[in-house]
């Protein structure tokens, strides 16, 4: 460490707002200070002999030297600088956040801080990625300030993806480019993934990306060319239009819906909600009772029908006159809700997407719901969650991702009262599903909307800029090891910039994500 040249110094605390702090400041000389930028990782050798891991995150600020930066000769300096040919000589002060201490090669945690005039090194490329530990298949950008310092995640590891991913950002931060790589390298791995798309964005991801500028970032720094995946299907609900051309159309049986999420999707009330699912049941277990000849027929291969939207629409309407009155206008108002479905022909009116079939190795399928009314978006979006889970519970191996793109119109804090069996559902899901080989990835743009339940699904979150205060308490709230210095810098994150904290790292990363290889819809 000795023959490495010295960045600069720990400084003296200024402010009793660093006490406690993750937080060091060091000086470093004039000549010096572009050798240190915010991301860059540093060695600190304090001089009691320990030895610390650093990250710049704030810097450089200016001071000069001998003489404080209020003077009146400072001041006179810089106001008249073309009068003075040698200006007073500056240095500059970097914020370091203290991740850790390093004995024997290894991080540690830490409980103190380097001490005054302690020496700063740099650190080389190759142990930076030692380091943080990044290995896998996956390549989802790099650490930022580091080119040659891939992030990487493992595919074929139970506790990554199964465990689930949020990526948040707002509007242009990038985390729709994020999600199109996680699903390219998804399948690359051999999984099958489906995208929930609420603005047709991810249809045309058959074809390569034919940005000439990411082209070119793909090539130099990752060693990857623009390239669509192999394998897309394209779906839209009957009776909407999709922007893809050949987009095949698909309908929903009533009887696969699950009827308590439904009941909460369309905005039923309690008494609503109990009132439909009893009908339901008491439908369902009438075509059970097979007698006679009905028996018969079924023997010799004839199927039951299965239960439609319009069997429960009128046997709703012809039960309103045999309840208590202080029911008939609810039943009335539920059989309303029901027929405004009806006429949107989404239920039992064509044919079902295969999804047993679509569930195949590497295969990508997009559900286009940009021209899907809000709550028929939402059941389509409980019935594919539904029935990909009921596949893997009956015995499907394909390793299986699903994407919720704009997660908060689906699930949202402020109706989180009403959405108990939905919630319930998702937990279900994640929790059963990760031993099988399922992952849910949450996308959203206003994570300050979504129930608290499903930040704790998500072990992996890719944060990008966030600029409202909402959002921003949220994330923070709810993101385990982000300290409040890092919370500060989720505003002025770039365009592709992100946290990154899952566990296979040790410690949150500030990462670029690389450009997808395949297209992006553009409007």
């Amino acid at each position: 460490m000795s023959k490495e040249q010295v960045l600069g110094f720990v400084d003296f605390d200024e402010k009793i707002a660093l006490e406690g702090s993750s937080l060091c400041q060091i000086a470093v000389s004039q000549n010096l200070i572009d050798r240190l930028h915010r991301g860059k990782f540093v060695k600190i050798s304090s001089l009691e002999g320990r030895e610390f891991l650093g990250r710049v995150i704030a810097g450089p600020f200016y001071k000069p030297e001998g003489m404080p930066a209020t003077s009146y000769i400072t001041k006179t300096f810089i106001v008249r600088g073309e009068t003075f040919e040698n200006p007073p000589p500056y240095y500059a002060v970097f914020a370091v956040e203290i991740i850790g201490e390093i004995s024997r090669g290894q991080l540690t945690s830490t409980y103190t801080r380097p001490r005054p005039q302690s020496p700063v090194y740099s650190i080389p490329v190759l142990e930076v990625q030692e380091i943080i530990g990044s290995r896998g298949d996956m390549v989802i950008g790099h650490l930022l300030g580091y080119k040659g310092v891939k992030i990487l995640l493992d595919s074929q590891n139970m506790n990554i993806l199964p465990r689930n991913v949020g990526i948040f950002g707002t509007v242009g931060s990038g985390k729709t480019n994020t999600a199109q790589v996680l699903i390219e390298e998804a399948l690359k791995g051999r999984w099958a993934v489906f995208v929930l798309d609420v603005e047709g964005e991810y249809i045309y991801m058959d074809a390569p990306n034919d940005d000439d500028y990411l082209a070119k970032v793909l090539e130099s720094v990752y060693g990857l060319e623009p390239e669509g995946v192999g394998k897309l299907e394209v779906y839209v609900p009957i009776g909407r239009r999709s922007a893809r051309s050949g987009a095949k159309k698909f309908s929903i049986f009533f009887e696969d819906v699950n009827p308590y999420v439904f009941a909460e999707i369309i905005g039923a009330t309690e008494a609503q909600q109990r009132y439909l699912s009893r009908i339901v049941d008491r439908l369902k277990e009438s075509r059970r009772s097979v007698e006679g000849e009905e028996l018969e027929d079924l023997v010799i291969g004839s199927e039951i029908p299965p239960l439609t939207l319009r069997e429960v629409r009128e046997e709703i309407e012809d039960n309103i006159g045999r309840v208590e009155r202080f029911m008939r206008s609810s039943l009335m108002a539920l059989a309303t809700k029901l027929e405004r479905l009806e006429r949107l022909h989404i239920f039992d009116t064509g044919e079902q997407m295969p999804v047993k079939k679509l569930m195949e190795p590497g295969s990508l399928t997009v559900v286009d719901l940009s021209d899907v009314e809000d709550r028929v978006k939402n059941i389509v979006i409980a019935w594919l969650l539904d029935r990909v889970f009921n596949l893997k519970i009956r015995g499907i191996k394909t390793k299986t991702m699903i994407v919720i793109e704009e997660a908060h119109t689906f699930v949202s804090l402020e109706a989180r009262e009403k959405m108990a069996a939905t919630l319930d559902m998702l937990k279900v899901i994640a929790r059963r599903g990760r031993k099988r080989w399922l992952s849910l990835v949450f996308v959203s743009q206003q994570p300050g909307h979504l129930p608290a339940e499903i930040f704790e699904l998500c072990n992996t979150r890719i944060i990008h800029a966030l600029k409202s205060e909402i959002n921003i308490n949220a994330v923070r709230r709810t993101t385990g090891g982000l300290t409040r210095e890092h919370v500060s810098l989720i505003p002025a994150l770039s365009t592709g910039e992100a946290f990154f904290v899952t566990p296979t790292y040790k410690f949150p990363l500030i990462i670029r994500v690389r450009p997808a290889k395949t297209m992006k819809r553009r409007f």
